[in-house]
């Protein structure tokens, strides 16, 4: 643990950032495209999922090495939080190109926000692929562990919740990136989402007020306040977490495909999101939804928030397909499975869909059932999940090491993979923690550990 601990925080690292996978000359980084040396990436298992598995070593062993390696992440974040309060995708780290991003921490150096010219993403938090989510929980575990020593990092989580507070809309969505929420005048025209009475089966552009649930993009930022308030107890974070579960409490649909959609228009009717994101019941976003509102039923105990979640399961089930998986989407009406041919045309069959997209899978579907099924049992209840999982092999255990070079690196395929590191040094902690009998905090889902 130590040896790959110091190597990637050491070699690996830029500024305490890190990307998705890095060569194993060092010379070659990458997140979703090709960074440069001075550039980190913030979607997990980028930058806060790093930082996550220093944590979970510092918790299962008190080396403060792992702390230090934790802090010098949270500081990398700190340092390129935008004004707008969240992280673009992107984090940056070279003076010079640092001025063309609105980061709170060069303010005294760059021109003024709105003078920057040629970067459209200067100033635009983006909450996509659990990534702003991310990077603010993974500093508030960091404050939990410093107990609120780091001033700088204290201070940039009561920043960024602030902003998250005001980006929501009044009927408790939140938009994909703050720069495209769009006027609120229609955000209460449909109290309850309903089926249109037509739509499209070639693509239409969105247009005017969408919300999405793509990715899970609520269930993440419920979870986000969720932790926020189990943390601090503010109320206003309770209440925005609150607001959150209304949105999804309005936005299931009715009768028997009781889900939800990936994006709806300002009228909750679901519509097209991009060319491969029909208007339908999806599946991975349903069993989202109902995750959330379990996690607010936990943290509250009222059982309004189970409103729906049965008929939600109930559906689920329905559309299980024959092989135990599921189809991403389901037909409005109908309820049949719907996918993509090679030339993004609307097919019954998955024979030749487009592999960039996962069109069926498990999308822990079923976890999410079993855990309504526990409603009455302890462990409904977040705070008393144990924080160390039970039965870790030594066979695991013995393969990661054993995988391990000299130097303490994971190669694969030429590469160092953040994702490979994230997963052996999580499982790695567990092992330790549980054979010293010490305890690994586990409060959020946000950046889970293996």
């Amino acid at each position: 643990m130590r040896n790959a601990a110091i190597y990637f925080s050491g070699r690996v690292a830029r500024y305490g950032s890190y990307v998705w996978d890095v060569s194993s000359d060092l010379e070659w980084r990458s997140g979703e495209g090709v960074t440069t040396h001075t550039q980190g990436w913030l979607q997990p298992p980028g930058t806060p999922a790093v930082g996550r598995a220093f944590l979970a070593a510092f918790h299962a062993t008190g080396d403060r090495l792992y702390l230090e390696a934790a802090t010098e992440t949270a500081e990398a974040l700190r340092a390129t939080q935008l004004e707008s309060g969240g992280w673009w995708a992107l984090l940056e780290f070279d003076p010079a190109s640092r001025l063309s991003w609105c980061y709170r921490d060069n303010r005294a150096e760059r021109p003024p926000c709105d003078e920057i010219q040629g970067n459209k993403e200067r100033n635009a938090t983006i909450l996509d692929d659990n990534m702003s989510q991310s990077a603010l929980a993974f500093l508030m575990l960091v404050d939990a562990t410093l107990e609120g020593t780091h001033e700088g990092v204290r201070e940039a989580i009561v920043y960024g919740l602030r902003a998250f507070t005001e980006m929501q809309h009044p009927n408790g969505a939140w938009p994909v990136r703050s720069d495209r929420r769009v006027p609120d005048a229609l955000t209460m025209s449909a109290w309850r989402a309903r089926m249109p009475h037509t739509w499209s089966r070639e693509y239409v552009e969105p247009e005017g007020e969408v919300y999405i649930l793509n990715d899970n993009l609520q269930r993440d930022v419920i979870r986000l306040f969720v932790l926020a308030y189990r943390l601090y107890g503010e109320p206003e974070y309770l209440a925005a977490a609150r607001r959150g579960g209304e949105f999804l409490l309005r936005a299931q649909m009715p009768g028997a495909q009781a889900g939800w959609a990936q994006t709806y228009n300002a009228d909750l009717e679901p519509v097209w999101g991009r060319k491969f994101e029909p208007p339908s019941i999806a599946s991975e976003e349903t069993a989202g939804a109902v995750d959330a509102l379990l996690d607010l039923y936990a943290l509250t105990g009222e059982r309004r928030y189970l409103e729906g979640t049965q008929s939600a399961a109930a559906w689920l089930r329905s559309a299980q397909l024959p092989n135990a998986d599921w189809a991403r989407f389901y037909e409005l009406g109908s309820g049949a499975p719907l996918y993509f041919d090679a030339e993004y045309n609307l097919s019954y069959s998955a024979q030749g869909a487009p592999d960039h997209y996962s069109f069926k899978g498990e999308f822990d579907i079923a976890r999410v059932l079993e855990r309504l099924e526990d409603i009455g049992d302890d462990d409904m209840d977040t705070r008393k999940t144990p924080d160390v999982r039970s039965g870790t092999q030594k066979a695991e255990i013995e393969a990661i090491l054993a995988s391990a070079d000299r130097e303490g690196r994971w190669v694969e395929d030429g590469k160092i993979s953040s994702a490979t590191f994230v997963d052996n040094l999580g499982r790695l902690a567990r092992f330790v923690a549980q054979a010293r009998g010490r305890s690994i905090p586990n409060q959020t889902k946000l950046l889970p550990l293996p």
